[in-house]
């Protein structure tokens, strides 16, 4: 096996450049396009393509081009090439043979999605920056087609790239598969768990009990000059200006839940994580998400009347993150309906936005965020209009607009999931 001492990247849940899961966002139709969905964004102006020189001789010129670029855009380089005594492929199903139950749980994960989310491929049409994109989505070097080697005139979008002689499709089609965060040069590395009856080296490494390996992808921040996509994933420094990185708590404690059992097919039950990886609970893929136990919404909510007003409480109770995170155009919106004593709806809708409002312009700006800081308590007050005696209280949580879900041809996409529902009888004026 051919391993690299360089520093690797080890993702968490997802994602960098374009509208996946991750941080990282460009244009969607503006004013004018709005719903249309017609025009997409202006073509590739396309990779330069040249001859693969050989497996060795492309590896130093891809390793070379990385050693140039952050930390971010670096994908596991050439580590598990040639695959790990014991196991072979390294591919889940090879893990299943031995981990049943944790590949079911990283099966029904959107990590196990990361590369056959509909929005990423929806994103990768539009641009050759996909080589960005890749370092999270797909994280071993064996997942990706063709290899970058360099840019036409500094430029991300004109990659200079050779077709990859290790291609593995179907290990792509795996997105961040087991041995992205597993593989350790030539062994498989795990928290700090006895080697046992394992079938293959074995490596302790304390990163699986922090953060660490997490926000190797879920701390990524960058900003390409000229270009109206940024990479704009802040949940690690959000964490850590949070109150729960001095308490010692980490991503592991909230997103892989502690559960007593084997680690494997044999071996006395002992404590091991959940690899479902709480998130959103929006699915990517209809019918293919964890089971609702496996998402408490970060999101608490109360509601009652108080004389002629409804009182709403809203807290980020349960992320140790600003809420929403990731990507900025997640958004969290309460809605409120009142209605009368036979049912009817009476006065106006009332509608609450939590989250980012950005203007994908050159460069990308910012224009707002009221997103809700850890343990964060915010106070709404809500007129009961005339007549009413029932308040309707939804929350949901969003992942992308329908107008830009139309933009990059989503249809039938899952763009959103309600996470509370309150009723509060209102008193006879």
């Amino acid at each position: 096996m051919r391993s690299s001492g360089w520093p690797r990247r080890v993702p968490g849940l997802i994602l960098l450049l374009g509208l996946a899961v991750g941080g990282c966002r460009g244009p969607g139709p503006g004013p004018s396009a709005q719903g249309s969905g017609a025009e997409g964004p202006p073509a590739p102006s396309g990779a330069r393509v040249v001859p693969s020189e050989g497996l060795e001789a492309d590896l130093v010129a891809v390793e070379a081009f990385f050693d140039t670029r952050p930390r971010v855009e670096r994908p596991i380089r050439t580590t598990g090439l040639d695959g790990v005594q014991g196991v072979g492929a390294l591919s889940a199903e090879a893990c299943r043979a031995c981990h049943p139950a944790i590949y079911d749980e990283w099966r029904s994960s959107i990590h196990s999605q990361a590369w056959i989310d509909p929005q990423l491929q929806g994103e990768l049409e539009k641009s050759d920056n996909r080589w960005l994109c890749l370092s999270c989505h797909t994280p071993l070097l064996v997942q990706h087609d063709r290899w970058p080697r360099g840019l036409v005139d500094g430029d991300v979008e004109r990659p200079i790239v050779s077709a990859n002689p290790r291609f593995d499709p179907a290990l792509r089609e795996e997105g961040i598969t087991c041995t992205a965060c597993h593989l350790l040069g030539d062994r498989i590395g795990g928290p700090g768990i006895a080697q046992g009856q394992a079938p293959h080296p074995v490596a302790v490494d304390p990163r699986f009990r922090s953060g660490e390996l997490c926000l190797s992808c879920h701390q990524a921040s960058a900003i390409y000059e000229g270009k109206s996509f940024i990479c704009v994933f802040d949940t690690g420094r959000e964490w850590r200006e949070g109150p729960y990185d001095d308490e010692g708590q980490t991503c592991v404690d909230c997103h892989m839940p502690p559960i007593e059992r084997p680690v494997g097919l044999t071996g006395p039950p002992r404590q091991v994580r959940r690899h479902w990886w709480r998130g959103a609970g929006i699915p990517k893929i209809e019918g293919r998400y964890p089971p609702a136990e496996a998402n408490v919404p970060g999101l608490g909510l109360s509601a009652e009347a108080q004389g002629a007003a409804l009182s709403l409480t809203l807290s980020n109770a349960n992320a140790g993150h600003l809420l929403p995170t990731g990507d900025p155009e997640r958004w969290i919106q309460i809605d409120v309906t009142f209605t009368d004593a036979s049912g009817g709806t009476v006065g106006s809708p009332f509608q609450h936005r939590i989250g980012q409002i950005w203007e994908w312009s050159t460069p990308p700006r910012k224009r707002s965020d009221n997103r809700l800081a850890p343990r964060e308590v915010r106070r709404l007050s809500v007129a009961i209009p005339a007549g009413a005696s029932q308040a309707s209280i939804e929350a949901s949580s969003h992942r992308i607009s329908e107008d830009n879900a139309g933009y990059h041809g989503l249809d039938g996409y899952p763009r959103s999931v309600g996470t509370h529902h309150l009723e509060v009888a209102l008193s006879p004026p």
